[in-house]
């Protein structure tokens, strides 16, 4: 079944049969996939007229639910590497609203132009070895100040379950991976089916002191 729903490329796994995975995904919330990801919205904390991007939008669920809360004066985009998908998002668009094929790994979006980033079960079909570039594509273009919401299934997040030595559980990848390129973690948490953290770019760069008046 995986075979007729995913491609895999050296940039990860694509959604082929995105309108089937969205079937699977609203039967594995059980019925409360669109109370999660309105959780997932709130998190965010996107705000009327904000810029937003949601990586790995496939078909536009949760990108549309953050255009709702952007409002007339945000603008929304949403990046995926699946064509199907993004063309089928984009028969749904609206003004504020629109979609672009693309990898996290290398988003072609300008340098700090978003408010909010939203990754959502995405970060799991990122080859290992890829993420910390999705992360420092998606550090990239948050404005500072802005904020990172990534959500996903924490166990298939892991390599082989591994442990940080000393550990006595495993690692958080996400935390570790925004970390690692910038953001300041805020919160982390769960959710059903999901861990997330949020995180927030720093409005000084790392080891640079605030210019203060002379």
């Amino acid at each position: 079944m995986h075979r007729l729903l995913e491609g895999q490329s050296d940039t990860g796994i694509t959604l082929r049969a995105f309108r089937l995975n969205t079937v699977m995904n609203h039967l594995i919330f059980a019925g409360r996939r669109g109370r999660v990801y309105d959780r997932i919205v709130v998190l965010s904390g996107v705000r009327p007229g904000d810029s937003a991007l949601d990586v790995g939008s496939s078909s536009g669920y949760l990108t549309r639910r953050l255009a709702s809360v952007a409002g007339p004066s945000g603008q929304v985009t949403g990046v995926d590497p699946s064509e199907p998908a993004i063309a089928y998002a984009r028969r749904y668009a609206r003004p504020g609203l629109t979609f672009a094929v693309g990898v996290a790994q290398n988003l072609g979006l300008p340098d700090a132009s978003f408010d909010v980033v939203s990754c959502t079960l995405a970060v799991h079909h990122m080859p290992e070895d890829q993420r910390q570039a999705a992360f420092a594509e998606m550090y990239r273009v948050t404005k500072p100040g802005g904020r990172l919401l990534t959500a996903d299934l924490a166990p298939l997040l892991h390599s082989r379950g591994r442990r940080k030595p000393g550990a006595t559980t495993p690692a958080d990848p996400m935390r570790d991976l925004a970390t690692a390129v910038g953001y300041q973690v805020e919160s982390a948490g769960k959710l059903p089916l999901l861990r997330y953290i949020v995180a927030v770019r720093p409005e000084q760069p790392r080891g640079q002191a605030p210019v203060t008046g002379s």
